[in-house]
């Protein structure tokens, strides 16, 4: 088969329709074979297991040895089957055709989501995730080099890049091109339904998303991308990809994936299946620093709130509150450790100098208080004893004894007895007690409340460091402020990050990022650590990222400038209703109108949960319903009712933006960003449906002066100068070198 693709390419530039056609039959066929096999493994890991348990007993221990090894091998068949079967309904996408200099000869190579080969072992289709596929997504036609891990750099040059249409075991289209699904390509997949177009992610990745994806996860990674511009696509396929090319070094349970709710966590891990990717843990920021606080967590007790919009809130999440508690943990730290000289009874020995003790503390600025208790008491009776064996100084067997006990933990016993919650609630007194209006709370904390005590335990408490995640995927980062951020670079270090976000939807304007140079400046620190920018939408038709567009220029902030795939739709429907009876109905006839045109997922947007609960009932007679149970909801076919909140990340066939009013939606900065996720949700039709007074986010015009130009300066420029490490082909190949040398 190797040769026929030999042959294929040396035809170049013409290869026939008749010869792709043969091609696809004949790999559909390989594809189709393998499938056969894979049913065939399972079916007789079944019937081991059922031999298992009539043979041995069940505490029988060479029994269950084999049992949980039947049973893995059954659970790897059954996860290789999900490949196999995505590899037989499409087999592939691409095709690039290409002049190796190194051996002098054409060669060709089909691009798929999962890769194929034939009896030979020779591969008949390319996994997207290996290296030398990085050029169908990354180069144009011409010379262009490739990095495989431990090999280094091989150049080529490329001759042709085909992609192909492939629905049905049929060829539907093909063409060539210079870049990978150009417009054209793009407008038919974005044209389809949601459900349709998660399946043709990996076919349509853009040269600045596979750059940032095949960045290495030894680095720091900050993307600042518009609404639609695929962040959460980006970060999942970086899972896939690190997981394929590093499997020496990182394993599924070495990732955190975090996000803002379980609706969103739930749709984004929902794709990694597809992406060949099992194990990864998943929670929500909360539920990590609760993971943080071990031991000191009761469940049954204590509980998680939202943050509150409150003034004094804001300071919460700020980097000046976290240096407020470092202050304070490192005032406590020098009450509860001895800094004076330490002189020995009876032989008038220096056993340490205070100065010694200050440059212990000073040189050990990561370890916990009780951790660095624990190795002052070790240095101090090492001393101890040097003098004990080497003076002529006699001590009654009771005076030693004293002296050991004394001098073995004459710093602390390295049990910390104290409460982190009590700790906590005293450091905020403290705050108090210097003016600042802040609540102390009991037994319900907020994610600023546990982010500070997953510090206090870091920092006071722990002796034996647990091993957490190696690398940390982010998503919607800008709904956190730099307070949750400084104590999760202190509370995991050494691990990297990930972070994917908008900050033109930061929906808490006050305590979230409004800009990313704290953040760049805390963990874009390395060499090759970068910041990458998505200005290109791919999600909402022209007609509705104008709107939100318009939207987003009714604050004072710098915003990052939005470049739609030209796909135009419908304009977005706003519609006056006199009352709650007629929205009601316009609704329901809308919502009808869209199933009928075959939209299978559709959300109505509410202001809060609240809201969402009263249209809940009130269209509760309507079809494909979902109940409201925003927490336990998983995305999926069907009509979502959901608080704005709640939509972070996601996208629908068709949104309703239910009653945004002056009163729901007043004209600031943090309602105008909540407006605008609410109305980039969209992928084809928008409608607003309001009584009374529609907001003036919507219902006015923006003066023509403020029509952006000078924000769109100032971001864009920041943004640039962010960006040049990501956008450097230069510097990511002398990367990729590099590590293929390692």
């Amino acid at each position: 088969m190797a040769e026929k693709m030999e042959k294929d390419a040396a035809e170049l530039p013409g290869i026939s329709r008749e010869a792709e056609e043969h091609q696809l039959a004949y790999v559909i066929g390989v594809a189709q074979q393998h499938l056969v096999q894979a049913r065939k493994a399972i079916r007789e890991a079944n019937e081991d297991l059922a031999d298992l348990m009539e043979v041995y007993d069940a505490k029988d221990k060479e029994g269950l040895t084999l049992w949980n090894n039947a049973t893995a091998r059954l659970k790897e068949y059954k996860q290789n089957m999900v490949r196999l079967e995505k590899a037989r309904k499409k087999p592939y996408f691409g095709r690039i055709d290409f002049l190796a200099e190194e051996k002098q000869q054409k060669e060709a190579y089909y691009i798929g989501r999962v890769g194929i080969s034939g009896d030979d072992a020779q591969p008949l289709v390319l996994d997207w995730r290996a290296p030398i596929a990085s050029v169908y997504y990354e180069s144009g036609l011409g010379p262009c080099s490739y990095t495989v891990l431990s090999e280094g750099t091989h150049t080529i040059d490329l001759e042709r890049k085909r992609t192909y249409e492939i629905e049905n075991d049929r060829l539907k289209d093909y063409f060539d091109s210079d870049v990978v699904a150009n417009d054209e390509l793009l407008t038919k997949y974005l044209a389809k339904s949601k459900k349709n177009v998660l399946g043709e992610i990996i076919a349509t990745i853009q040269k600045e998303q596979n750059l940032l994806i095949r960045r290495s996860p030894r680095t720091n990674l900050i993307v600042q991308g518009v609404a639609g511009s695929g962040k959460t696509t980006v970060a999942m396929h970086r899972i896939s990809y690190i997981l394929y090319n590093y499997k020496e070094d990182f394993r599924p349970e070495d990732f955190y994936i975090i996000g803002s709710n379980k609706i969103l966590l739930n749709y984004i891990t929902g794709v990694l299946p597809e992406l060949d990717v099992y194990g990864i843990r998943q929670m929500t920021m909360e539920e990590l620093f609760i993971r943080l606080l071990y031991e000191e967590w009761n469940g049954k007790i204590y509980r998680v709130h939202p943050v509150s919009q409150e003034a004094w809130q804001e300071q919460k999440g700020s980097t000046a509150w976290f240096e407020k508690l470092e202050a304070y943990c490192q005032a406590y730290e020098n009450q509860e450790i001895p800094q004076e000289a330490i002189v020995m009874e009876k032989t008038g020995v220096r056993l340490m100098r205070p100065a010694m003790i200050r440059e212990y503390l000073r040189d050990n600025p990561l370890l916990s208080m009780e951790s660095k208790i624990l190795m002052l008491n070790k240095m101090l009776y090492a001393r101890y004893e040097n003098v004990i064996t080497g003076k002529v100084i006699s001590f009654t067997e009771k005076e030693r004894k004293k002296l050991d006990k004394k001098y073995s933990t004459y710093f602390g016993n390295g049990k910390w007895n104290g409460s982190v919650r009590t700790f906590y609630q005293d450091f905020l007194r403290a705050q108090q007690q210097e003016g600042i209006p802040i609540e102390i709370p009991d037994t319900s904390f907020d994610v600023y409340d546990l982010a500070a005590m997953a510090y206090i335990y870091k920092r006071i408490k722990e002796t034996d460091p647990v091993r957490e995640a190696s690398h940390v995927v982010i998503d919607e980062a800008q709904d956190f402020g730099m307070m949750v951020y400084r104590c999760l670079h202190y509370c995991m270090r050494g691990c990297t990050y990930t972070v994917m976000g908008d900050t033109s939807q930061n929906i808490h304007f006050g305590q979230g990022l409004n800009d990313w140079e704290e953040l760049r400046r805390l963990i874009l620190r390395g060499t090759y650590d970068a910041f990458g920018l998505l200005r290109k939408s791919y999600r909402n038709t022209v007609e509705i990222s104008e709107f939100a567009t318009e939207i987003l220029r009714h604050g004072d902030f710098p915003i990052y400038p939005v470049e739609p795939i030209i796909r135009h739709g419908k304009q977005v429907k706003v519609q006056a209703s006199a009352d709650t009876v007629a929205m009601k109905d316009a609704a329901a006839n809308q919502i009808q109108e869209w199933q009928k045109n075959g939209y299978e997922t559709i959300a109505v947007i509410c202001r809060d949960e609240t809201e969402a609960k009263e249209v809940s009932d009130l269209l509760q007679d309507t079809p494909n319903l979902m109940s409201y149970t925003p927490e336990r909801s998983q995305f999926g076919e069907g009509i979502m009712i959901l608080p704005v909140v709640y939509t972070k990340g996601l996208e629908f066939d068709a949104v309703l933006l239910w009653n945004p009013t002056k009163e729901q939606y007043p004209q600031d900065n943090g309602h105008i960003k909540l407006l605008y996720v609410a109305a980039t949700r969209a992928l084809h039709e928008l409608t607003v449906l309001y009584q009374d007074s529609l907001t003036d986010i919507i219902g006015t015009e923006v003066p023509k002066e403020k029509h952006m130009q000078e924000f769109q300066t100032e971001s864009l420029q920041k943004a640039k100068e962010y960006a040049k490490p990501v956008h450097t082909q230069k510097e990511i190949e002398q990367q990729r070198r590099e590590e293929g040398d390692r």
